[in-house]
Parts: C-alpha cells; structure tokens; sequence
C-alpha cells in the first residue's frame, strides 16, 4: 500500500527540481552571454533609479547565486541553504523592480517567492534528494509528527 506521504513527498521533489532547474539555467544563461556584458547591462537597466553602487555588486553576485542555490535545490543537498539564498536573491531581484516600477515582474518575483516559501516550509518532505540520502532530511531539532 503506498501512502498519502509518499504521493506528498514526489509532489514536493518535482516542485523543488523545477525551482532549482529555474535557477540553475537562468545563472547559466547570465554566464554565457558574458558576466560582464550582463554587469554592464544591468548597470544600464537601472542607471537612474538605482545607484551603481547597488547595481554592480548585485549583478556579479546574482548569476553565482543563481547557479549555487539553483545546483543545490535540484540535488537536494543543502536543501534549505540554497533555498534561503534563493529567497535572498528573490528580495534583492524584486526590490530592484519594484524601484523600476515593474509590476508584472513584481508579481511574477512574488509567485517565485510563495514556490520558495512552501519548499521551505516543507522540508521535511524532502524525501527524494542527497540530503535524505546523507541522514539530513529534518531541521536540526525537529520531529515530524507521523
């Protein structure tokens, strides 16, 4: 008999790879046109409403992010790592088009963020993944109720 666990515990795989796919490839693409040319255009993009100052160190953090969290939520390693610096990164990405005045891809960030706040908070669904393999599949300290 297969349990309603199991069917919440694929459920919840499939919706962390396919956040983590969206990450990965996306700081993948950041890389193959080029850091710098991505830098500069971010640069461009907000030039007027943000200061460079904001704006470059972001945009050569953001594709290592990208990649980092992307990598870590589709293995499931370090899953609650990278899904913090995954949320970190939706902040700055959305603060950044809010100060654009950029009200479909606010809401598009906030869609991205609800994803990002359900994996976190049911981690301990996290069956499918490395960190279940290496015995790290509950926060520190806690139980889940079976």
């Amino acid at each position: 008999m297969v349990s309603s666990m199991n069917h919440r515990e694929t459920a919840y795989g499939l919706l962390r790879v396919t956040m983590g796919v969206i990450f990965l490839f996306y700081g993948i693409g950041k890389f193959t046109g080029g850091l710098t040319n991505f830098v500069g255009g971010m640069n461009q993009h907000f030039a007027g409403k943000l200061p460079a100052a904001m704006v470059i160190p972001f945009a050569y953090v953001l594709p290592f992010g990208e990649v980092i969290s992307g990598l870590l939520i589709v293995l499931g390693l370090f899953t609650r790592v990278g899904l913090l610096v995954s949320g970190l990164l939706l902040i700055g990405l959305t603060f950044g088009t809010v100060m654009l005045g950029d009200a479909p891809t606010v809401a598009h960030n906030l869609q991205y963020a609800l994803v990002n706040f359900v994996l976190l908070w049911l981690v301990d669904l996290n069956r499918y993944s490395l960190d279940s393999i290496f015995g790290r599949r509950s926060p520190a300290g806690f139980t889940p109720n079976k």
